[in-house]
């Protein structure tokens, strides 16, 4: 069966009224996930969340931390990245760089990412490599190598690389500065690197991590084929004895102030395309408003017949590029978009039309075959999403940094299918209104 039958097939189920859903996690029906899991706790805190799935010989080993940006305090900018990749930098037992040299040669993948809430880390590798997978985050985990020589270098590697990457992409800081005027809260808007990473000190890094990467502030997902019963004895054999660290409390939440109009501002990029980006804060989210902005993420932007870019790049040809979609942090949410146009006179006429298609959100509900095609593909890409094991283990790791109970997830993906043509319009005309938009426009003047 293939990937759009099968949504098809899961969609006639999931739209449906709500059923009663048993106690088993271990097939795909109303209200549950469409695989199984189990989790628990280590003595020490470690939340551990294990996924079966033997279709192939492989395993993901994903380890986040709640070490993101929205932790480093103020003319810190710049420490989660750092310390992110000073965990490649060696530990007791493993030396700088051997981590990676080891997943490769087994004929694994590895990456890592820093966010405003987690660092993550990941591998995916032969199955039977498991143990080795564990005893490597174990023991970064447990005995990380901070030197002076490691800093130094590091952050120098992480300024060049952005330099480098300013340099080639005219359009790079645009982006810091559009999350600094969406997210005026510091906490919240700062970048990801920033001028404070050059005067970053051994002391405050040591700190950082002996703090906030810690069993007690950590979730350890491994999805694939495994035997439940011996992943977890590896998992106690390698984490168990590791000390749980302090106990770390919620980040603080952010404080957003409402302008009584728009806020818009402009950015001289002389040798670039104008554009602009857009943005709608939606804050604070009450009960069912996610499932909302999910569904009209994909009424709006997903697909080539969705309402921007068939307005703004087929019908009104004001658009060259368009992009865009949701970025949902601790306590908000943000529709953010970016747009390329030919010239300043481009730029108006497409922000209106953004606009003019935001109105028509809040003045009529949707057509049945609208919201039917933007649930099939927001179906299609979810299952697309955990049709792999890394998809799985983000996802999972996603969700308890959001804070949400794994066992409501298939739940919340029922909310969203289930999302009403009248729900949408009282949704957009609650949020969709000139307090919560945020302009940045650029390009030469």
């Amino acid at each position: 069966m293939n990937k759009t039958a099968r949504a098809i097939i899961i969609l006639a189920f999931l739209v449906r009224p709500a059923l009663h859903a048993g106690p088993s996690q271990e097939s795909a029906t109303p209200g549950s996930l469409p695989f199984s899991f189990q989790e628990y706790r280590l003595r020490n805190g470690l939340r551990v969340v294990l996924s079966e799935d033997p279709r192939l010989p492989l395993v993901t080993v994903a380890v986040g931390y709640g070490a993101g940006t929205l932790r480093e305090k103020p003319g810190q900018e710049g420490l989660a990245f750092l310390l992110e990749n000073l965990m490649f930098q060696g530990s007791e037992n493993v030396s700088p760089l051997q981590h990676i040299d080891f997943v490769q040669k087994v004929g694994g993948e590895l990456n890592a990412i820093t966010a405003p809430d987690k660092a993550l880390f990941y591998e995916t590798l032969p199955s039977n490599q498991l143990a080795l997978a564990l005893w490597l985050e174990s023991d970064r985990m447990k005995s990380l190598v901070i030197t002076p020589a490691a800093i130094q270098r590091t952050r120098a590697d992480l300024i060049k690389e952005h330099e480098d990457r300013v340099v080639s992409d005219p359009y790079l800081e645009t982006f810091s500065q559009f999350d600094l005027l969406l997210f005026p809260d510091l906490l919240y808007g700062h970048p990801l690197i920033g001028p404070g990473i050059k005067d970053l000190v051994e002391a405050d890094i040591v700190e950082f991590h002996r703090t906030y990467y810690v069993p007690g502030n950590a979730v350890l997902c491994i999805v694939g084929n495994i035997d439940i019963a011996r992943t977890r004895e590896l998992v106690a054999r390698y984490f168990d004895s590791i000390a749980p660290g302090p106990e770390i409390p919620f980040p603080p939440r952010p404080e957003f102030r409402r302008e009584n109009d728009a806020v818009v501002q402009f950015s001289l990029i002389p040798a670039a395309s104008p554009g602009f980006h857009m943005g709608f804060r939606f804050f604070p989210l009450q009960p069912g408003d996610a499932s909302c902005l999910r569904i009209l993420q994909y009424i709006l932007l997903e697909g080539e017949t969705s309402r921007l870019r068939s307005r703004l790049i087929r019908r009104d040809l004001s658009a060259r590029y368009l992009t865009g979609g949701l970025d949902e942090r601790p306590s908000i949410a943000t529709l953010k978009l970016f747009c390329l146009t030919t010239n300043a006179a481009q730029v108006s006429r497409s922000e209106k039309g953004i606009l003019a298609e935001i109105d028509r959100l809040r003045a009529s509900a949707l057509s049945q075959d609208e919201l039917a095609k933007a649930r099939r593909r927001y179906m299609m890409d979810y299952l697309n999403r955990l049709s792999t094991n890394l998809g799985k283990a983000r996802f999972l790791v996603d969700a308890v940094f959001a804070g949400k109970g794994l066992d409501t997830l298939g739940a919340e993906l029922s909310d969203v299918l289930n999302v009403s043509p009248q729900a949408l319009v009282a949704f957009s005309r609650r949020y969709f209104i000139p307090q919560n938009r945020v302009v940045l426009e650029f390009g030469p003047r």
